[in-house]
């Protein structure tokens, strides 16, 4: 191989192992619950069945998904999430209802064969959006309802929107991933304190 040439194979390499030390970390962020204190359910408690709630595709990643200007998705290789955001919004959000709401146990959508019979209501709808803003805005767009067992509505299908500020030090924050999960936890936490709220005097 002529020497110019090794040379040149040599320079590519060399530029190639920069780049790859040079590219950050990926850091991976979850979803949490509400801190609330746990208590015991009743053994005669009423089981809620939660899901299932669809996601839209440009959500079923594993990375962080922003929304830039003029509709533009913007997709973090490097902040990405812990467990799939569909299967953690689910187990989340059954948490948090479940915490606060006495006598009444969530399942997460699919539902185990020996629950499936024991299922008196499902909560069922669509995720039409969640993911922040360029200023660090977070959205939460969901339609859901419940029906009983025997079909008959509990609580009409209705749309709803929750927003939450990511922020650092008190401040609004954009582009800080840890920031945003902590916000997505606000927005789900105000989903479920409104199911709760809904379903409260029905269960």
């Amino acid at each position: 191989m002529p020497a110019t040439r090794c040379l040149t194979v040599a320079l590519s390499t060399l530029l190639l192992l920069a780049a790859c030390a040079s590219s950050p970390p990926v850091r991976y962020y979850s979803l949490s619950p509400i801190d609330t204190d746990f208590q015991q359910d009743p053994d005669d408690s009423v089981i809620l069945g939660l899901g299932p709630l669809r996601m839209p595709d440009y959500l079923n990643r594993s990375q962080i998904v922003t929304r830039g200007a003029n509709s533009e998705i913007q997709v973090d290789e490097f902040s990405r999430w812990s467990e799939p955001l569909s299967t953690s919004l689910l187990r989340i959000v059954a948490t948090d209802v479940d915490s606060l709401l006495n006598g009444v146990v969530v399942v997460v959508f699919p539902y185990e064969p020996f629950v499936r019979d024991q299922v008196r209501y499902r909560l069922v709808g669509d995720i039409n959006r969640f993911d922040a803003d360029s200023s660090g805005r977070i959205v939460l767009e969901v339609q859901w309802g419940v029906a009983a067992a025997d079909g008959q509505i509990t609580v009409p299908v209705r749309r709803n929107r929750y927003e939450a500020q990511a922020t650092v030090g008190g401040q609004p924050a954009a582009g800080d991933p840890g920031a945003v999960a902590a916000a997505m936890n606000d927005a789900l936490a105000q989903f479920s304190r409104d199911i709760a709220s809904k379903l409260d005097s029905i269960l």
